[in-house]
């Protein structure tokens, strides 16, 4: 008798078990469908034909949004041509990977496949897109004066800190974007 109750109360574990990972799951489903947008979209900018245009276009917009962000804040700032970006008297060469291209196509993958109410998406969106364009801008200012004052610094700081940075910012942005979407009722597990 004992032992039944025993293998009943195991299965029910087990049941409890499956259940929370089924729950898991369907929670992390939507960034699973973001990863895999994002992986098709990183792709489809690497055809050929695509390729230059879309890395010209990036990298122009990269260089004058940071040169302008340096001259509204003061900054000594300077762009003799694109691709060059010169902050203190340090010369910086802005490459496709300096865009964060891959972050915006992240941010709006993301809101794409969130359970997030239409309203909530887009003004997570425009949070998300406004934050990448701010940040990757105080990156350029920042490493150009780092790499005037300590220039044996700069590539660790650039390959490895700001990649850190810019994942926790968007891990932060999905958690800060549930709560927020929870807060207003808007979030389903179903979806």
């Amino acid at each position: 008798m004992g032992a039944r109750k025993d293998r009943k109360k195991e299965q029910r574990q087990k049941q409890q078990l499956k259940a929370q990972q089924r729950a898991i799951i369907e929670k992390l489903k939507p960034l699973l469908w973001a990863f895999i947008l994002w992986f098709a979209l990183l792709a489809l900018v690497h055809l050929p034909f695509l390729k230059e245009p879309f890395r010209e276009f990036f990298v122009r917009f990269t260089n004058y949004s940071a040169y302008w962000f340096g001259k509204i804040l003061f900054l000594p700032v300077e762009m003799s041509r694109v691709p060059f970006l010169t902050v203190n008297g340090f010369t910086m060469r802005v490459v496709m990977e300096c865009t964060a291209y891959t972050f915006y196509f992240l941010g709006a993958a993301i809101v794409i496949f969130t359970r997030w109410p239409l309203r909530h998406k887009f003004k997570s969106l425009a949070v998300f897109i406004l934050s990448v364009f701010i940040l990757n801008n105080l990156r350029f200012i920042s490493m150009g004066y780092l790499g005037s004052f300590y220039p044996d610094l700069f590539q660790p700081v650039h390959d490895i800190l700001w990649n850190v940075l810019f994942g926790f910012m968007i891990l932060g942005f999905w958690v800060w974007g549930e709560a927020s979407a929870r807060k207003q009722g808007g979030v389903s597990v179903e979806g």
